[in-house]
C-alpha cells in the first residue's frame, strides 16, 4: 500500500502546471528551485486525501539550476533524474499551462504561489491535486 501511494504521489508530481499569472504567482522555470516537502495529495476515483501523517512516510523533491531533481522518501532516495518545464502547453483552446516532466514522463499541471507548488494530473481525468511547500 505504502509502495502505491508513493506511485501515486509520484505520477501526480509527474503530471502539469498553471500558466496564469495570479497574484503571487511565479514563473515556474526559476522558483521550482529548491526543496519542496509533500503536505497533501487529493483525488483519484475515491477522492481520497493522503497526507503524510495518513501515507506513514515523508516526501521531500529537491529541484536543481541544471534541471536535474531528486525524491527523498523518509530521508532515503526514492528516485532522480531531469526535469524540464514547457511554457505555454495548449491544455485547452481558451487555456495555456506550464507542464512539469520528470524523466520525459506524461507531465503534470505546475503553479506556485509564494512558497506553495501545486501539481496536478492533467492527463488522468481522476487524477490527483497535490501540495507542496518549500523547505528553508
Amino acid at each position: 500500500m505504502k509502495y502505491c501511494l508513493l506511485l501515486l504521489a509520484l505520477v501526480a508530481f509527474c503530471s502539469t502546471s498553471s500558466c496564469n499569472k495570479g497574484k503571487g504567482e511565479l514563473s515556474p522555470s526559476t522558483a521550482v528551485i529548491g526543496k519542496w516537502r509533500w503536505i497533501k495529495s487529493v483525488g483519484g476515483i475515491a477522492g481520497l486525501t493522503i497526507t503524510p501523517q495518513t501515507a506513514g512516510y515523508n516526501l521531500t523533491q529537491e529541484f536543481r539550476a541544471d534541471s536535474t531533481f531528486s525524491i527523498l522518501n523518509n530521508a532515503s532516495p526514492a528516485g532522480h533524474g531531469k526535469y524540464s518545464i514547457i511554457k505555454n502547453y495548449k491544455y485547452t483552446d481558451q487555456q495555456t499551462i506550464n507542464v512539469l516532466k520528470l524523466n520525459d514522463g506524461p507531465g503534470a499541471w505546475l503553479q506556485i504561489r509564494n512558497d506553495t507548488l501545486f501539481v496536478t494530473d492533467i492527463f488522468i481525468s481522476d487524477g490527483f491535486n497535490s501540495s507542496y511547500v518549500r523547505v528553508n
